[in-house]
């Protein structure tokens, strides 16, 4: 057993720091880290499993939505009882409190959960929630059950490469994620990306406006996605461009379509974003809407190819 984690109760706050960090922070990876799939969660009325990545990643990002809504500053999570049932098994229990400021900003409520050694660490098997179904936090451990997982899975490793390529100027990678002709929808403009000169001269223009503005972490996440047919999925994500740990946009939705190819490869074919576009093709710093109605994508673009 490890030196730092003597007793229940050190087992139990060692993964509550985690994950609260990890929530406090948005760093899915982090939390992820925690926990065992499949995961249990039961609220008051209702049993969830989550029984991939993105089921939990769901759960997450509902959370982090919520505190961001609530402006909370603080996740407090203490153990008031743990106990081993054998050596690589404890049950415990904490009372999570959110607050704003100081201000509690819901009834702290009372949480069970069992942990197991493996063979990476102590994780989370399964929680018990004192919520009623109808609580804010409820509702985003419920949000596990929503969706296409397998439709997500492949959205958000699309989103992650993508992005990816774009924030180390790496075009050779980002080629091979899109479709040409390519269609751009923002709320203000609609931009026809047809060929792949133009399409390196826009991945330019945006990895360099990251650079100059400094961004050190672009996270976008997917919020919905599904199959519309056997080699189509349409999705919904968001974006949050941060700077050293400070937001430079508030988040703001998108929605793209990916079209798999001859090749069994899934590629971009159109996105829309809930931004201002005032400068043709995004050669200066645009802006998130003050009210983002995210524009409806138009209908497949004919001869897309990669």
């Amino acid at each position: 057993m490890s030196t730092e984690l003597k007793t229940a109760k050190d087992v139990s706050e060692h993964l509550l720091r985690i994950t609260a960090k990890a929530l406090m922070t948005r760093d899915f990876d982090m939390f992820a880290a925690c926990f065992h799939l499949p995961q249990t969660m039961n609220t008051m009325g209702r049993r969830v499993v989550a029984e991939t990545r993105f089921d939990l990643r769901r759960v997450f990002e509902s959370n982090c939505d919520h505190h961001e809504a609530l402006g909370v500053t603080e996740l407090r999570r203490e153990c008031v009882a743990a106990i081993f049932h054998g050596e690589n098994r404890v049950e415990a229990t904490h009372l999570s409190t959110v607050l704003a400021d100081g201000k509690e900003v819901m009834p702290p409520y009372p949480v069970f959960s069992v942990l197991e050694k493996s063979d990476t660490g102590w994780l989370i098997m399964s929680s018990e929630y004192a919520l009623d179904d109808d609580s804010a936090v409820a509702k985003a451990i419920h949000a596990a059950e929503t969706g296409d997982s397998e439709a997500e899975a492949i959205y958000q490793v699309h989103l992650d490469s993508a992005t990816a390529s774009l924030l180390r100027g790496d075009f050779d990678t980002f080629q091979h994620l899109v479709s040409i002709p390519h269609h751009m929808t923002t709320e203000t403009d609609v931009i026809v990306v047809k060929s792949l000169s133009e399409m390196k001269d826009l991945f330019d223009q945006f990895s360099q406006m990251y650079a100059n503005a400094g961004l050190t972490d672009f996270i976008r996440t997917v919020r919905e996605a599904k199959f519309v047919g056997p080699d189509e999925i349409i999705g919904t994500h968001i974006s949050h461009q941060i700077r050293n740990g400070q937001r430079i946009l508030p988040p703001y939705p998108n929605r793209a379509r990916l079209v798999r190819g001859s090749d069994g490869a899934w590629r971009e074919t159109h996105c829309a974003n809930a931004i201002l576009n005032n400068f043709e093709n995004f050669k200066l710093w645009t802006r998130v809407a003050d009210e983002p109605r995210l524009p409806e994508l138009d209908q497949p673009i004919e001869g897309a190819k990669s």
